[in-house]
């Protein structure tokens, strides 16, 4: 079988930096083998979280982190990497002058019910940033994301008009140079993208962005800080004449006359320019915030008002926030805040007219000691479309805690219940739902830990589903070095509507490790 190519360069890797490391510095990391068993029935597509399990041999984990030298500091993390689910991510820094980050991570989507529909997604990414003096830093970077396999067709059973499998690739990149002395600053990016797509040829599309700001203190007035950001880009079909330009300008100011009191007003301009249609889109907002903050918290409020405007239709939209948080030390923090949002439709064009939301949310914590913490919130939200008969209205109430009994180990536990109500003129819809997750974990023997927790889901009203998942592990140290892992994960799902959309999967998964110390 050949071996995965990420898998080759993580282990020359790491046999070059293990030939050079105990002359040249510390690294400690760690090597896990493994394998996964899994048996399951029903309809794999429902269950995110088994997406990306494969049955048989896996290399666990290849970790190493510390330094190359004095100077030199090394992050290197492998995982599954002989898998399709293979993820990895490496960081080199030098401080003060250089950093280089990759990453890769690959995973799948499942649609059908025997997971023989599906596609994979791979994404690769890589930045550096380079500080050549202490005013200066130059940083980029590159990503590159693909998709291939199988697309499910709409209605079923049906030729879809996009085809029956995916095969594209989105690849984007920028570059920027920042300069800054004491509360003044600057910079200049050029971002850029490109979409391919080698199924749809006609789907491929280019943008292109460059953007500078700038803050500065008031030249005037030293407790006033300017903000400005400027930014001017391009986008079209890559073989068509369609492309259209963006333009935006934002200015943030930013007040303090007194150490307790902070007014902020930011304006955003924005213009969409459709060269082919020969049609501009523009966008303008102004928002004002003030801040008044004192010994055990704060209080705020703000307002905004923005406007859209093209060729064809006009709206506005009114925007009010308020909050309040009071801390008293670890022991006690509570905050509440109010936000609506109400859109006008000026000329009665566009396709929802006019809509009002409002949402309101209130949480606490208390820690009445060291190792207990307890805790709850509330969230109301709604949503009216009045010239469609429309509303829509959801509540949240969550309460969670967490007790650590020091030197045996910790609980913790989550419960939130919710509802929401759709209503129009046809009908209505209305859903109940809980969550619970619970975790419990021992640590009271030396080089021994274990855990173990559920998290289950009931969505009840006019929907009937219930989803459980579960896991115990355990894991053993022994003369520092070497590892033994177990973990289990049991799934189950049930849509007692529709009778044959149901899932249950075991899960086990067995690492042995040995912890390395390379000087």
């Amino acid at each position: 079988m050949r071996m995965p190519r990420i898998t080759t360069i993580g282990l020359t890797l790491i046999a070059t930096l293990a030939a050079s490391a105990p002359s040249a510095g510390t690294l400690d990391g760690t090597v896990k083998l493994g394998g996964i068993i899994m048996n399951q029935t029903g309809d794999r597509s429902t269950v995110q979280e088994t997406y990306n399990i494969y049955d048989g041999f896996s290399l666990a984990q290849i970790s190493l982190n510390g330094t190359l030298d004095s100077r030199h500091y090394l992050a290197l993390d492998l995982r599954d990497i002989n898998l399709d689910s293979r993820q990895g991510d490496l960081v080199y820094r030098q401080p003060g002058i250089f950093k280089l980050t990759t990453g890769f991570d690959q995973h799948r989507q499942i649609f059908s019910t025997d997971g023989g529909v599906n596609s994979g997604r791979k994404d690769w990414k890589a930045g550096a940033q380079f500080t050549p003096s202490p005013w200066l830093a130059v940083s980029g970077g590159f990503n590159v994301l693909t998709r291939d396999g199988d697309r499910l067709p709409f209605p079923d059973s049906t030729q879809s008009v996009l085809g029956n499998r995916y095969d594209n690739a989105l690849k984007t990149g920028d570059i920027e140079a920042a300069v800054h002395a004491g509360r003044r600053g600057g910079a200049i990016s050029y971002r850029a993208s490109s979409f391919t797509d080698d199924l749809n040829p006609a789907a491929g599309r280019t943008g292109q962005v460059v953007s500078a700001r700038l803050y500065t203190p008031g030249v005037f007035y030293d407790k006033w800080t300017h903000l400005l950001r400027a930014a001017f880009g391009t986008r079209g079909l890559s073989d068509r004449n369609l492309e259209y330009t963006l333009a935006n300008f934002q200015y943030t100011g930013v007040v303090e006359p007194v150490e307790s009191f902070q007014f902020r007003y930011n304006f955003d301009a924005n213009r969409i320019d459709d060269q082919s249609t020969q049609l501009m889109t523009d966008r303008f907002q102004n928002d004002f915030d003030a801040t008044w903050l004192y010994k055990y918290g704060q209080v705020n409020g703000g307002y905004g008002y923005e406007t859209n405007d093209d060729d064809r239709t006009l709206t506005s939209y009114n925007n009010w926030r308020a909050g309040t948080a009071f801390r008293y030390g670890k022991y006690l923090n509570a905050k509440v805040d109010y936000a609506s949002r109400v859109k006008k439709d000026q000329e009665e064009l566009t396709l929802l007219k006019d809509i009002e939301a409002s949402q309101v949310r209130a949480k606490l914590q208390a820690q009445p000691r060291d190792d207990i913490v307890l805790g709850g919130g509330y969230s109301k939200r709604e949503r009216d479309l009045p010239d469609l008969g429309v509303t829509v209205d959801g509540a949240i109430t969550t309460a969670f805690g967490r007790y650590d009994y020091k030197g045996w180990g910790s609980l913790s536990a989550d419960y939130s219940y919710s509802t929401d109500d759709y209503q129009d003129l046809a009908a209505g819809f209305h859903t109940e739902s809980q969550f619970v997750t619970g975790r419990a974990e021992f640590a009271r023997v030396k080089g021994l830990r274990l855990a173990g927790g559920v998290t289950y889901m009931d969505v009840g009203g006019d929907l009937d589903i219930e989803k459980a998942i579960g896991f115990l592990e355990g894991a053993y140290t022994l003369a520092n070095d070497y590892v033994f892992e177990v973990k289990y994960n049991g799934y189950n799902y049930d849509d007692y509507v529709l009778l044959d959309r149901y899932y249950t999967a075991n899960v086990l998964r067995i690492n042995v490790g040995y912890n390395l110390h390379l000087k």
